[in-house]
């Protein structure tokens, strides 16, 4: 489709020539391309994003004017390499590491981190999630993942996730942020050059990284059950059971320790939080809260113990305890005794309804 040489042409104009077409490197589609022209001394990385169409002849017409490709990333050869199966002649490139950017030190993603100094250390300031404005006050996005350097303390750049249905990344330099704000970032640019960022490209595809992780916590020895892996360019998502919480926090360790894996959401449940979860069913049904019972789980089995005055109460409390998320099974020591239950009632001094013989 794309041909090296080929005019390419601005809503104004023509920039220059096709020097090179930038790949991912697992799924081959074109992320950006390499223009050389007269306008400027070096040439620029476009994104594909502001392709508009391609004529029969290879020439590309692009949706944005010759002084935003004049402003557009300047292209550094070291930042690229050539795909092993096929030479430079060929005109592809992929970038240098997954960020688009040459760093002295290998980076250290981070969910998480420190803007600010002074603050308490329990305070976050920005984070995944958190908020991206440009310098006009547009709201473009959320923080993807933070890279730090190797102590943990100097920003080297953030990935910033797009709206939209197809979710892209691009990546930001520390420099080019303005200001940080409690849970928003401020960017010193405008929208159109945010999305003239290279891609975030993750180092591995995420049915590769799912693979890895559930190999790592297979090598652990841990019993989980029904254990579900979900990646999303690099963020793990980890659902399923384990018996204790120690084994939980195995598992997450052994999550993270994978190469690749920017973030981790541990969603296993243990013994102890299905018994919480389930008081907490009982102590929010207005029946079932007036008859406190207890519940003792073991491998997602609840056994409940206790005493109720009608079989109909019996029925109310175990129902709410089979739909508790997380149990599969319901073992029933429930026992009826009204009279002893009237006893207790009485020995509080509330009203009951005692018929005469």
């Amino acid at each position: 489709m794309f041909k090296v040489g080929s005019p390419v042409y601005a809503t104004d104009g023509l920039v220059g020539a096709l020097q090179y077409v930038v790949l991912h490197p697992d799924t081959q589609e074109v992320s950006d391309l390499v223009v050389k022209g007269e306008l400027f001394a070096s040439p620029r990385v476009i994104s594909a994003r502001y392709i508009d169409h391609v004529d029969d002849d290879g020439s590309i017409h692009l949706t944005v004017d010759k002084a935003f490709v004049k402003r557009a990333r300047k292209f550094v050869r070291a930042e690229f390499i050539e795909p092993e199966d096929q030479g430079a002649s060929y005109g592809q490139l992929y970038w240098q590491d997954i960020y688009g950017v040459m760093a002295e030190e290998v980076p250290k993603p981070a969910v998480h981190v420190r803007i600010v100094a002074g603050v308490d250390d329990d305070e976050v300031l920005v984070g995944k999630g958190s908020r991206v404005f440009t310098k006009l006050g547009e709201r473009v996005g959320t923080v993807d993942h933070i890279v730090v350097d190797d102590d943990g303390r100097k920003l080297l750049y953030l990935v910033v996730r797009l709206p939209g249905i197809r979710r892209r990344r691009v990546v930001v330099a520390a420099s080019q942020v303005k200001e940080w704000q409690p849970d928003a970032v401020v960017l010193d640019m405008d929208k159109d050059a945010l999305y003239a960022l290279p891609p975030y490209v993750p180092a591995k595809k995420d049915e590769t990284l799912a693979q890895l992780v559930r190999q790592a916590i297979a090598a652990l020895g841990v019993d989980v059950e029904h254990l579900s892996v979900f990646v999303d360019k690099g963020h793990v998502l980890l659902r399923g059971h384990s018996p204790s919480a120690d084994d939980r926090r195995r598992i997450e360790a052994a999550a993270r320790s994978v190469s690749g894996v920017l973030s981790v959401t541990n969603e296993i449940t243990t013994d102890k939080e299905l018994e919480v979860r389930v008081q907490q069913r009982l102590l929010k049904d207005a029946v079932a809260s007036l008859y406190p019972v207890d519940v003792i789980v073991r491998n997602r089995i609840a056994t409940v113990t206790g005493k109720v005055p009608s079989q109909a109460i019996q029925d109310i409390i175990l129902e709410i305890v089979r739909n508790t998320p997380g149990i599969v099974s319901v073992i029933d020591e429930i026992s009826i005794d009204k009279e002893a239950f009237t006893c207790d009632m009485l020995s509080h001094h509330l009203p009951v309804n005692i018929q005469e013989p």
